[in-house]
């Protein structure tokens, strides 16, 4: 917190007597003036945006909503990525390790940052990855074409022009079957939002300082949650629900979000609009879940159908109705050939990733009969199925056998043939119909987000070789902080010893050679192992290094941090 006796003080300034809970509140002066920066400053070169990755925007992702809906996407192992908005690389570089066939370009104009990721690209040895200092705007034919152009974090926070400009790389830079990720503030979510954060602007409107301006944007943000009650009405209920959101924030996030001076949020209509004056078209949601309208209430999904004849008409009425804030829409050419028509041909070269536990019912035992209705549910999100169809309950239990490693299609058909076909099926219209009613439920589970769809084998392994090894990419970070990237292009935290312990897991090194470096952890006082509160024996030590060893190859297996 900045100390109220550093800012500033003039003749022509106040000072507001607030209650306790508002002290930190400042005024600002008469007639204020803009805040601005000089020409050579650059707000991310000032306040840093964290670069982390994003799973809805790696090509495995883009590559299945494609597939799914009839584009023939490019294989994501020899493919072109363009990042636009790339800051210090940090959602670009682990997809350039993770996929050392493909070519990666990524651009910003924060020098700092993308000086900042040019080392990290070094240190790594890394040579299919580019990081260039410049102006999206600058971008041209001579970059070629990008089989995925991602821009994250982007739209919103820029100019009209620059935006367009997004739009034009889009149709000249995007190959013919490419796939364009798009993230963007949306209406109606935003008004309430974007109220907020002009409460905010005009208070720190004549701050320059960005430490003194997110300082005094929070004192407001505590001032309005403590004076407008949530009981008050709709006003107040909405009001304080978005407060508690935006005060969770970090500091970076709150200043460019809300302190920036472009952020335009815009409805999905309109974007999709500006998009076919570049002949473009709608592909889909990154996240497939918000697309299915049967994630509704019944009766709501019979109205949206109604009144909504097309898909983009449809997903704008989805809008009003969850009052969404936020999209990560995926963008083709017109002309590329697109089907909404779900089947069993959709799933040509699919794997199928999935973590629902059994819930046993009272009376029953997992797995005791083959017709009972069995209940899964989803260990993180929390939502849960219920089926009697045992190709879909032999098939949930294989998931989750191999979890987080995806399984293909056809094995997973093959295993529920296996596990409740006693006899031979010799009828392939019989095989034929099985199959495409297991493929109608897992396209099912799909787009409810229950199961994830991928049309490549997993980057990563669940079980540890004889020297296990983790990514060159978590590796570096495990040196600075316990957030690692996974195989999964998630952020995953782990504990202190899994963070020491994952710089040595590089593909060198056997377990009994891991127990060795965890010694020297110890003797080194980096680590502290103790036994009941105690240091344990010198007998039982081995033992228990031994064991902890084998603990943290399974939490790196079961975060999805071990590679081949």
């Amino acid at each position: 917190m900045v100390n109220r006796a550093d800012v500033p003080h003039s003749p022509s300034s106040i000072r507001f007597f607030l209650p306790p809970f508002a002290k930190e509140l400042m005024s600002t002066a008469e007639n204020p003036q803009p805040a601005t920066l000089t020409e050579e400053e650059y707000s991310y070169d000032i306040v840093p945006y964290p670069s982390h990755p994003f799973r809805q925007s790696h090509p495995e992702r883009l590559a299945a909503v494609g597939h799914l809906f009839g584009l023939d996407a490019a294989p994501i192992d020899n493919c072109r990525v363009l990042e636009i908005g790339c800051a210090a690389g940090g959602n670009l570089i682990p997809m350039a390790e993770g996929l050392p066939g493909s070519t990666f370009v990524g651009v910003d104009l924060s020098k700092k940052q993308i000086e900042s990721g040019r080392k990290n690209i070094e240190t790594l040895g890394l040579s299919n990855i580019e990081l260039k200092h410049m102006d999206c705007a600058d971008i041209d034919e001579s970059f070629g074409k990008f089989d995925y152009i991602i821009a994250h974090g982007v739209f919103s926070w820029i100019p009209h022009d620059v935006q367009e400009a997004l739009f034009k790389i889009c149709q000249n830079n995007l190959s013919e079957n490419g796939i364009a990720y798009v993230s963007y503030n949306t209406y109606p979510g935003w008004h309430l939002r974007g109220m907020i954060r002009d409460m905010m602007n005009y208070h720190v409107r004549n701050f320059d300082d960005p430490p003194r301006r997110i300082q005094q944007s929070r004192a407001l943000l505590e001032f309005l949650a403590k004076s407008v009650s949530a009981d008050r009405g709709a006003y107040g209920m909405l009001l304080n629900s978005e407060l508690e959101l935006i005060r969770r924030q970090s500091d970076n996030y709150l200043f460019h979000e809300h302190l920036e001076k472009d952020n335009t949020p815009i409805y999905f209509h309109e974007f999709i609009e500006r998009a076919k004056q570049r002949d473009l078209q709608y592909l889909g949601e990154a996240q497939l879940a918000t697309m299915w309208i049967g994630n509704f209430p019944k009766e709501i999904a019979q109205t949206l159908e109604r009144v909504a004849p097309d898909i983009v008409q449809r997903e704008q009425y989805a809008d009003f109705v969850r009052n969404r804030t936020f999209r990560q829409t995926l963008l083709c050419h017109k002309k590329a050939p697109i089907t909404r028509a779900l089947r069993l041909e959709s799933l040509k070269g699919a794997y199928i990733a999935g973590n629902l536990d059994e819930k046993a019912e009272e009376g029953k035992s997992p797995q005791s009969e083959v017709n009972q209705a069995t209940t899964f549910i989803n260990p993180t999100t929390r939502q849960t199925m219920t089926t009697q169809d045992p190709l879909v309950v032999s098939t949930v239990r294989r998931l989750k056998e191999s979890y987080p490693v995806a399984v293909s299609f056809d094995e997973l058909f093959q295993n529920a043939m296996d596990t409740l076909v006693k006899d031979t099926i010799s009828d392939a219209t019989k095989i034929d119909a099985l199959k495409r009613s297991l493929a109608t439920n897992i396209i099912h589970m799909t787009v409810s987000g229950i199961v994830e769809l991928q049309y490549n084998p997993s980057l990563f392994t669940n079980k540890a070789s004889d020297r296990p090894k983790t990514s060159a990419v978590a590796r570096m970070q495990a040196k600075n902080t316990n957030r690692l990237t996974n195989a999964r292009h998630e952020t995953v935290a782990v504990d202190d010893l899994t963070r020491h312990m994952t710089p040595f897991v590089d593909g060198t090194r056997s377990s009994e050679q891991l127990v060795a470096e965890l010694k020297r952890l110890v003797d080194d006082g980096k680590l502290v192992i103790q036994q009941k509160g105690e240091k344990p024996e010198s007998l039982t030590m081995d033992v228990v290094m031994s064991q902890a060893v084998n603990e943290v190859l399974k939490r790196l297996s079961n975060a999805s941090l071990l590679v081949e």
